[in-house]
Parts: C-alpha cells; sequence; structure tokens
C-alpha cells in the first residue's frame, strides 16, 4: 500500500478534474509542438490521475469527521474490515511505518542509491498547521490544510534514514513520530538518478510550486492547492530549506493513540463527573494450594522443585468492567470477530461545523430519553465538545471523539494466589504486595501460575484475568458447551473442556481495527483490574500500594502500554495513587506488532497464507500448490494448515523463475503490512514506550537470543525484525532505554531500565523449564530480586544462561 489508487477521492476533493483548465492542459500549454523533450527523472505526483503516494494529508480532503478520506468509504455501508478501507476510520498515518514515495525513470536510467543515503536528500520537518482550535494563537486564522510555521526538523540518522528500494525511495523511522502531529516530508534536488542527474519534480509538483502571488494558476481549486504547496515550501525553508531546491513535499498527520485509553482510564475512576462505582475485585479462598491444580493427588517433600507451589493458596473471583469489543451470541455468531470499539458520541469535528441555527434544531429534534441522558453525558464529559446528535453514522474514534462505546458489562473471572502463612511466610501489616500477570496469545491465566511458586515463596501475592477472546472469556455460539470462538489452546481449558483455539481470533486478519481494539481492550481490562484491586472485597489481604507487573508475550506488549498509560499523571495525585505500578517486568515483548509478526517464525507463514488466499489474482495459484500435497482437506482448518506451506511456495516460486508472481506477493503483502501496521498503531507498544520512560517506572525485560548452536533466539517474537528497524524486541528495549545485565554473577543496581538476553531457554522459559530448566529458574530468580528491590535492582545467579 505504498500508492494506493486515490484518483477519484483525491481528484474530486480537490476540483481538479473538470474545473475549466486542467493541469494537464498547462503542462501542454508549456511544451511547444516543435520542443524536443529530454526524458527527466521525475517524483512522481499527480493528484488529478491518483498518483500519490502515501502516507499524503491530501487524502484528508474532503472529511467530515476528521479521519482520513478512503475510495471504499463512498458507499452508504463501508466495509471497514477492509484494509486499505480501514484507513479511513483514522485520524492521521502511522508513526512508525517505513514508507516509499514513487519516483519515475526513462528507460535504462534508475536511482543513484548513494544520493539517497545522503542527509541532505531527504528532510523531514515539523510544523503546525492552520487550525481554528490550535495552541499557537497565530495560527487560529491560517485555513486548515494550510502550513502555518515550522517547529523544527528531524534529524537524519537519529530519528530516520533513507534508502533506495527499487526506484523508489524508502522513509524508514528509527524512532516513533510524535502521534497527532503533522510533518512535511521533503524530498531536495541531492536526490540524482544514474546519469547523475537530479532528480526533478514532478510537472505538476512544478507548476503548483510556483509563487501564487505572482504565478497563480488558472482555477480556484489550482490555486488552493498551489497555496497549500507554497505554505510548505515556506514552512520548511524557515529549516534553513533552500526553495529551489525542494522538488517534492508532503503534509503527513499521524494518527492520535492513546487518547481513547487515557479517556478510559479517566471514565473508570469513582467521581462526581463520571456518575459511576469502581470496580470491585471479589475473590473468596478455594481451599487449594497451587500445588494442588498443578500437580493433583502429588505428594511433594520441601526437597522436591515443585515444593514452592505449596507455598501459594489459590483465589478465585470476579471483577465486572466495561467491554466495548461486540459479544457473540446464537443470534449474531461473528459479532466478537467484526465488532470495533466505536465513539459514544458524535464527532467533534462535525459538532464544530453546525451553525447556531443547526444545533439549536438538533436539540429540538430529540425526543428520545436515552439520546436525551447520552446527549448530557456526551456534553458533560467533553465541556461541550461531543453531542449525540445522531449525525455522526460511524463514530471513529479519534482527537475529535475519543469516549468510547461501552457494548456490556462483563464478569471476568479473576485468578489470584496468596502466599501461604502455614509455611511460615509471614504476611506484612500492609498486606500481601502484589503481582499483576497476564500471559500470552493463544495462552490462558491458568498458565501464569507456574510462576506464583517463586513469587509466592518470596510473599508476594498474584493476579490474573484472562486477555478478551482467551481462556474463560471465548464465545460458545451453538450452546454445545465448547467455544467455537476462543484464541486459547495452550494448555487451556474452560469448564473443564480442552480449548482449541486460534490465534487469529485475537489477531484478527478479516478486521484490523477489531484487532487493533483486541489490544486496547487487553489494556483497559488490566487498567481496570488494577484499579478495582483497591475496592476488593477481602480489607487488610492485599497492600494496594504495592503493586507490581509482570507480563509474558502478548501480556508483555499490551503490558507496557498499561503500565504507561496507568503511571502516567491524571493531574490528581489520589486518582494516580489508585493505579500506580511500582515496577514491570516484561518477558519476551516486542514492538510495531504487525510487522514483526510477519517475520515471526510461527506467525508469518500464516499471516502469508491468509494474505495470499484472500486475494482474488494469488488465491489459485497458492491454493493448486497446497491441494497438490493433500494435506489440507479440513475447511474450517484450510488456513491453518496452509500456512505450513507458504514458505515452500514462494521457494518454488523462486526455483521456477516466477518473478511476476513473487513481485505481486511481496507487493501484496508489503501492502497488507502497511494497512495493518497504520491500523493497528493505537494498540502498539512503541507509541506507549515514551510515557513508560516518562514515568520514571523500573523495567526489566527478557530476551532469548539463543547461543547459535543448540539454542535459537525466539522463534514467536523476533529479536529484530529484518524489513523494519521498530518491529521486534530490542527496537521496544531501547525504546525504553535499558542497559545491559552482564554475564556475571551478582547483585545490580537499575538506575531504570535493564535487559537480561538469554543464551538458553525459548519463548516460554518464563514459564517451562521445557527447553531448559536452568533459563526458566534464572529468569524467575531474577523477576523475584527484581519485584523485592521494588525495581531497584535484580540478581544474576547463573550466568551461564546469559549472554556476555
Amino acid at each position: 500500500m505504498n500508492k494506493l489508487l486515490v484518483s477519484l477521492a483525491v481528484a474530486s476533493a480537490l476540483g481538479l478534474a473538470g474545473c475549466g483548465d486542467s493541469l494537464q492542459d498547462l503542462k501542454n500549454d508549456n511544451v511547444s509542438n516543435d520542443t524536443v523533450l529530454v526524458p527527466m527523472s521525475r517524483v512522481v505526483f499527480d493528484p488529478t490521475a491518483g498518483k500519490v503516494s502515501v502516507p499524503n494529508d491530501l487524502l484528508f480532503q474532503g472529511t467530515t469527521d476528521g479521519t482520513l478520506v478512503m475510495p471504499g468509504e463512498a458507499v452508504a455501508a463501508p466495509n471497514y474490515a477492509d484494509p486499505q478501507t480501514a484507513l479511513g476510520a483514522l485520524d492521521g498515518w502511522s508513526t512508525q511505518n517505513p514508507f516509499s514515495i514513487e519516483l519515475a525513470f526513462a528507460g535504462g536510467v534508475s536511482l543513484d542509491a548513494t544520493s539517497v543515503a545522503r542527509p541532505d536528500a531527504v528532510r523531514i520537518v515539523e510544523v503546525l498547521m492552520g487550525d481554528p482550535a490550535s495552541t499557537d494563537a497565530s495560527c487560529r486564522a491560517v485555513p486548515r490544510g494550510v502550513a502555518c510555521k515550522s517547529v523544527g526538523q528531524l534529524t537524519y540518522g537519529q530519528d530516520f534514514i533513507t534508502k533506495a528500494v527499487g526506484n523508489n525511495v524508502a522513509v524508514i523511522p528509527l524512532k516513533p513520530l510524535k502521534s497527532a502531529t503533522t510533518y512535511i516530508v521533503v524530498l531536495t534536488n541531492n536526490l540524482k538518478d544514474s546519469e547523475g542527474r537530479a532528480i526533478a519534480p514532478s510537472t505538476t509538483y512544478e507548476l503548483v510550486k510556483q509563487d501564487l502571488a505572482t504565478l497563480p494558476l488558472g482555477s480556484d481549486a489550482q490555486r488552493a492547492l498551489q497555496g497549500v504547496i507554497n505554505s510548505f515550501e515556506n514552512a520548511v525553508s524557515t529549516q534553513s530549506i533552500a526553495k529551489d531546491t525542494i522538488i517534492y513535499t508532503a503534509a503527513v498527520t499521524t494518527q492520535s493513540t492513546a487518547n481513547v485509553l487515557a479517556t478510559v482510564k479517566q471514565l473508570m475512576l469513582p467521581n462526581a463527573s463520571n456518575n459511576n462505582t469502581p470496580p470491585s475485585v471479589l475473590v473468596s479462598d478455594s481451599g487449594l494450594l497451587v500445588s494442588d491444580v498443578l500437580f493433583p493427588g502429588k505428594v511433594l517433600a520441601p526437597t522436591d522443585p515443585e515444593f514452592a507451589f505449596k507455598t501459594a493458596k489459590l483465589y478465585t473471583g470476579t471483577i465486572t468492567l466495561p467491554y466495548y469489543l461486540g459479544t457473540s451470541t446464537a443470534e449474531a455468531p461473528s459479532a466478537a470477530l467484526s465488532t470495533r470499539w466505536v465513539g459514544r458520541c458524535d464527532s467533534g469535528a462535525m459538532v464544530a461545523g453546525l451553525s447556531t441555527a443547526q444545533v439549536t434544531a438538533l436539540e429540538a429534534g430529540i425526543t428520545s430519553p436515552a439520546q436525551m441522558q447520552n446527549n448530557a453525558i456526551c456534553k458533560g464529559l467533553s465541556g461541550g465538545a461531543l453531542r449525540d446528535y445522531g449525525i455522526d453514522k460511524q463514530r471513529h474514534l479519534t482527537k475529535f471523539n475519543v469516549i468510547p462505546k461501552a457494548n456490556s458489562m462483563k464478569s471476568l473471572a479473576v485468578q489470584m494466589t496468596v502466599p501461604n502463612e502455614a509455611l511460615g511466610i509471614v504476611k506484612p501489616a500492609g498486606g500481601w504486595p502484589v503481582v499483576i500477570l497476564q500471559h500470552g496469545i493463544t495462552s490462558c491465566k491458568e498458565n501464569m501460575l507456574a510462576v506464583t511458586g517463586t513469587l509466592s515463596s518470596q510473599g508476594f501475592a498474584t493476579i490474573a484475568i484472562d486477555h478478551p477472546l482467551h481462556g474463560s472469556r471465548g464465545f460458545d455460539v451453538n450452546g454445545d458447551g465448547k467455544d467455537e470462538i476462543n484464541a486459547s489452546g495452550t494448555n487451556c481449558s474452560k469448564n473443564g473442556t480442552p480449548i482449541t483455539g486460534n490465534a487469529t481470533v485475537y489477531m484478527n486478519l478479516g478486521d484490523l481495527l477489531v484487532t487493533r481494539d483486541n489490544l486496547r481492550q487487553s489494556i483497559a481490562d488490566m487498567l481496570g483490574l488494577r484499579l478495582g484491586m483497591n475496592f476488593n472485597n477481602v480489607p487488610g489481604l492485599l497492600n494496594t500500594q504495592n503493586v507490581q507487573f509482570l507480563g509474558h508475550s502478548l501480556g508483555a506488549i499490551t503490558g507496557t502500554s498499561m503500565v504507561g498509560l496507568a503511571n502516567s499523571t491524571t493531574g490528581n495525585a489520589t486518582a494516580d495513587a489508585l493505579y500506580k505500578i511500582k515496577s514491570t517486568s516484561l518477558a519476551m515483548p516486542g514492538g510495531a506488532v504487525a510487522n514483526f509478526l510477519l517475520e515471526s517464525p510461527q506467525f508469518g507463514g500464516l499471516i502469508k497464507a491468509s494474505v495470499m488466499l484472500g486475494s482474488s489474482t494469488l488465491a489459485a495459484g497458492f491454493k493448486t500448490f497446497v491441494d497438490g500435497k493433500g494435506v489440507c482437506v479440513t475447511p474450517a482448518t484450510y488456513v491453518g494448515c496452509a500456512a505450513t506451506f507458504a514458505d515452500a511456495y514462494l521457494a518454488d516460486l523462486t526455483q521456477k523463475g516466477q518473478t511476476a508472481t513473487l513481485a505481486a506477493i511481496s507487493g501484496t503483502i508489503t501492502q497488507f503490512a502497511f494497512a495493518a501496521q497504520t491500523v493497528t498503531d493505537a494498540g502498539d507498544p512503541n507509541n506507549y514506550a515514551a510515557a513508560l520512560v516518562a514515568s520514571n517506572t523500573p523495567v526489566h525485560v527478557m530476551e532469548v537470543v539463543g547461543n547459535g548452536t543448540t539454542f535459537k533466539s525466539d522463534q514467536v517474537i523476533p529479536n529484530q525484525a529484518m524489513n523494519m528497524p521498530l518491529a521486534g524486541t530490542e527496537p521496544l528495549a531501547r525504546l525504553l532505554g535499558v542497559a545491559t545485565i552482564p554475564a556475571k554473577a551478582g547483585s545490580y543496581a537499575i538506575t531504570r531500565a535493564a535487559i537480561t538476553r538469554f543464551t538458553e531457554g525459548d519463548h516460554t522459559s518464563i514459564l517451562y523449564p521445557v527447553s531448559s530448566i536452568a533459563a526458566t529458574t534464572e529468569m524467575q530468580r531474577q523477576t523475584a530480586t527484581f519485584f523485592l528491590s521494588s525495581g531497584a535492582g535484580l540478581t544474576v545467579f547463573n550466568p551461564a544462561v546469559i549472554k556476555p
């Protein structure tokens, strides 16, 4: 999706077709019949023909709610499950996705790759745009879409790099861009072709870059675009970029990321404006020890490794939290897979565009008591910026519409353990310190019991819930006692029945907006659990002011975001204390989730297979190859089975020299990855890492890097994705500012964040010793000492399993 077919969207919005002289007419006028044209290498930019590289804010033209305008939205009922159309639900572009700008060359001419790597070839400037609500008074009278002033310039090699990809210029962020911020991407004539000539602007851009004051174009629409481009060049010229070197500019506004979840956090607080009661953790002693659950009937002696689980008493209970996703039933079996988060109110952008007379009429037209009540709530929670007039049919959540609609209240199963005082563990006067545990994808809360022996023996209580669509939170649509919709499967059961789920229930490849909102729901639920602990029903049992966090895999991914949000101030010290998390341990996390999954040995094949089978032009060839193996015969499991042959199919095409098919597959997967990362950015931990750093929360990251022989690096979340610098465990760790724990026994202070890289073990070794008992033991002991110090440090016991 490096270039979208947006001719109708852009051309009609800009009015560049059918309005007097067209840009093509003007271009033709500039060339006499006897002129000999010398083929120039040029940037591709021609909005009238739909030739616009994305991201580009031209796709905001015609918006009414502040979201991008995509071609698929030009129907009565847009299909937002389509990856391209899904971009139309966003208020901006990705903060971290690489993107490319297309160039055009004559035959035999190509891009000089060395010129692309020059720091002065591509410049990126942060700007303030015209906005009546701008924080800068001087920008309030400047029209929307027009650059007001520059703020600063990104640094090549620190914030981003550029490189040639074929004959295109790829821009690759090394850090996430600020959310809800506009940048102007500038190409300069320091870009060269293989003949040593400077790349030229497109003929369209040559026209619209002319000074509007002295060389205005022919029509109002053309002059409008000319004014926009002039404003871009004027703004960036204040950053020592000479206008006569500019061959292309594009405004790119990043999407808002954390504002919706920050609103959810505020709305759960018990106060008069929210008019609510806080969530409460309601638990009781099950009468069982964790050892009874994990090793039923086994007699454990103090010398047995499993004896530690006798130190953990098991409590069970519930907490009731708002659920913003859909609930599958017999009447609506796919609701859980197709219901995204939406706004409770109309978009503030639409409300702000109403006249006084329209507001008066709409207010008078509200007759339903329910709508009256919700309209009052929208007004009250937003200071009057939001309303419920029914004018916003899609209700996309954006910076203009930050209050999500709760579709139901769900009672979630809570699993809690507390140290067994009968074994001599003494409860502190203020109650047991608590560690929130969060499991990984396809797992369940019960699997996190594997760390409770170590933690309980050191005096910690633990508490856990399932991710949405996992474990106890799946859906039995037909009432047969088995969940048809459940992502769990690894050693998980529900009501005594083993769960045979599918990761794509949560990692929803069929609806990327729902994938994003599954991540959001996970984060919101953990925030609710943390808040609800303050209002538990067993006074004195827990010290709710001494809470830490351990997340594994998906639990570490969403936990990064949750802790960053939990420890970001609300402006109220009392409220902040209710959410406070003292430190966080992240076992095998990763950032840029959509991109690293493509390179994941475990999930990459599934994504490739799903994309190919979902393509009208690619499905037949791949399906023929798969069917020829005679293995994938069951429709219900066909995609998962076909995933095991995805790489073999690509290898077969390579061997046969099917370059055109390979190029089509690569292009389609690239487009999907661009859309997937853009759509899921609001749930991605890379976009919350800065908040976690700013909160000064101590962080310990664990990663399996392998030893190059007997132990592989993490096969689920890559250490570092090859095709995106921000994807994987290492990039997230860098964003968190980690120091390296050395391979030397001893205790180490942690200034704020640290990482231990393990040479033994695998992705699940924080829980299971199957791959390496030594690695599991070291991981759990390091985690315990980290929590014992409240994140101030940890102890290395066995340096043999740690990378030097």
